[in-house]
């Protein structure tokens, strides 16, 4: 998908697919529609992460050098690690302070303003080389 539409365009779509599945969640019920509507939640977060972790992985490689690549890669997990850390607990807390659906529209409007912002941004003509990419294997 990233090498059709650009990975640029892709990890902005999953971000705002990310943003619908949590609404789609935040929105769901007890009912059985609701929970229907909870699946279809997840299935819309697990296709959007799926394609746009893959696209967005495959442009930072694509654009660091080789002698670079452990680094970024040992930086950029570490980054992620951390914001686990601090964030598991933090949502925890104001899950708790303001509500939990309240929290799924957070997290909802947060990948929003995220995929909106990288739309605004050259990111969105971010492609992936294959010529590059054939040199990383």
């Amino acid at each position: 998908m990233g090498a059709r539409y650009s990975a640029g365009r892709i990890v902005i779509v999953s971000h705002l697919g990310c943003a619908l599945a949590w609404a789609m969640v935040a929105l769901s019920s007890g009912h059985w529609s609701g929970w229907v509507l909870f699946g279809a939640g997840e299935l819309v977060l697990g296709v959007s992460m799926g394609i746009g972790n893959a696209n967005e992985m495959g442009y930072k490689q694509t654009i660091t050098p080789d002698h670079l690549q452990g680094r970024m890669n040992a930086t950029m997990r570490s980054i992620n690690r951390a914001m686990i850390v601090v964030g598991a607990p933090l949502g925890g807390v104001l899950g708790d302070a303001i509500g939990l659906r309240t929290m799924l529209w957070v997290a909802a409007v947060g990948f929003l303003i995220v995929g909106g912002t990288l739309a605004g941004t050259p990111y969105r003509d971010a492609r992936l080389d294959p010529a590059v990419g054939n040199r990383l294997r």
